[in-house]
Parts: C-alpha cells; structure tokens; sequence
C-alpha cells in the first residue's frame, strides 16, 4: 500500500513538472453576450458609428482602434459603412470601459509531507512511514476586472430630426479576468459579439474565445487603424 502511494505522489509531481515546462498557456476569455432587437432591426443596414463614452472625440486613437474592429465585424455580418450621415439609416453607438480591480480569495489544502510519516485521520495514533502526516490550507489573492463593450443601434432619421430616440437593437459584451488592458481584450469581445449583431439573443450567451479563433484573426489583421504593438504573453 505504501510504495503504491508513494507511486502516485512520484506521479503528480511529474505531471506538475510536465505542465511547468510545457510553456505560457494560450490565450483565452470567456464573454457573456446579451443582444436585443426589434423586428425592423434588419432592414436598417447602413451605418456610421460614434463614440458612446462621454468626452470621447471621434479622433481619439484609442476609439478608433477600437472602431476598427467594430466596423470589420458589422462588414462581416452584411452591414454597410457609410461616410455622411445622411446617408446612412441607423446610427451607431460605442462604449467600452473597464470596471474598479476586485480583490478575490481562494483556498486550497497541500498536504504536509516529510521523511517520517504522517498521523492518520481515520486510524488514531497509527503511524506510517513516509508519507504526509496532515494537511496545510493556502490562500492565494488575485485581483479581477471586468472588461465590457456595448453597441446600440439607433434609426437615422429620428436622430437627425432630434425627434425621440427609437432603438433597433443593442448587444452587450462583459467579461472577467485579472488583465486590465481592454486594448489586448477587445478584439476577443468583439469576435464574441459578432455573430449575434442586429439580434435577439433571448438570454445571455456564454462565449470561449481563444488566440487561435480564426475570426479573432480576421478582425483583428483587417483593421485598418490598429496601431502596431509587440504581442503580449499575459494571460487574462
């Protein structure tokens, strides 16, 4: 029974070194999409798309990096850009951000091992010889953020004439993890989002986005305003 245990402690540190030497991780999020619509949504396909964020230019570097991949994923699902706004029929309406950093726990046991045994649980006052005598809780701290995206939709001539605003549709992108650059996250959102463009989605959706999504490579090359940078190897 010992050198049987003893096997499978051999084999766990061998599959913790395995994994350590095996490289980064790809990268990868989970982002949960909520899109409505209403019925005559579809017929409106001609758009120009704005800042939603207040005190964003529409010169902003950072929006229209951002604008890039948003108007390659509309292209993608049949929409068509259009310079003036006269001669679009529905305009659009970006905002992006990223929430306060949350603190986060979790706790795990390890158990404490040495070179003369460990006191077992179930059999008081029995003692054997190498292997762990007890257990040891950690606690590890991470920080969290969330990372969202919204677009909205809105009828062309209504907004032009200042008349009430009538909304077509509007999706919403939100995703979690320990990263805060929204400039590596958001091609993953908007390759999440795309496919429910113009949309009703009836609930959330929980979408996997990972690196090597061929999507993510299409939006992400074919935008014209993306500003060159080394890639980063952090994982969210």
């Amino acid at each position: 029974m010992i050198k049987r245990l003893r096997r499978i402690a051999l084999c766990i540190a061998l599959t913790t070194l395995s994994a350590c030497a095996s490289g980064p991780q790809r990268l990868q999020i989970r982002a949960d999409v909520d899109a409505l619509a209403i019925s005559e949504a579809q017929s409106k396909r001609r758009f120009v798309l704005l800042p939603g964020n207040k005190d964003i230019n529409p010169q902003d570097l950072q929006f229209l990096e951002f604008k890039g991949y948003i108007e390659k994923s509309l292209l993608n699902r049949g929409f068509i850009k259009v310079e003036q706004l006269q001669d679009g029929d529905v305009v659009l309406f970006l905002n992006y951000g990223t929430g306060e950093p949350q603190l986060q726990q979790y706790s795990y046991d390890v158990p404490v091992m040495n070179n003369f045994g460990y006191y077992s649980y179930y059999r008081p006052y029995r003692y054997y010889s190498g292997m762990a005598y007890g257990y040891t809780q950690h606690i590890e701290t991470y920080t969290v953020y969330k990372r969202y995206l919204t677009l909205e939709a809105y009828d062309m001539t209504a907004y032009l004439q200042q008349k009430t605003p009538i909304q077509l549709w509007k999706v919403s992108v939100q995703s979690r993890g320990q990263s805060n650059d929204l400039r590596l996250i958001f091609p993953y959102m908007v390759t999440a989002m795309q496919p429910n463009l113009g949309k009703n989605t009836g609930h959330m959706l929980t979408v996997i986005v990972d690196e090597t999504n061929p999507l993510l490579k299409d939006i992400s090359t074919a935008n014209p305003n993306r500003l060159p940078a080394p890639s980063p190897v952090s994982q969210p």
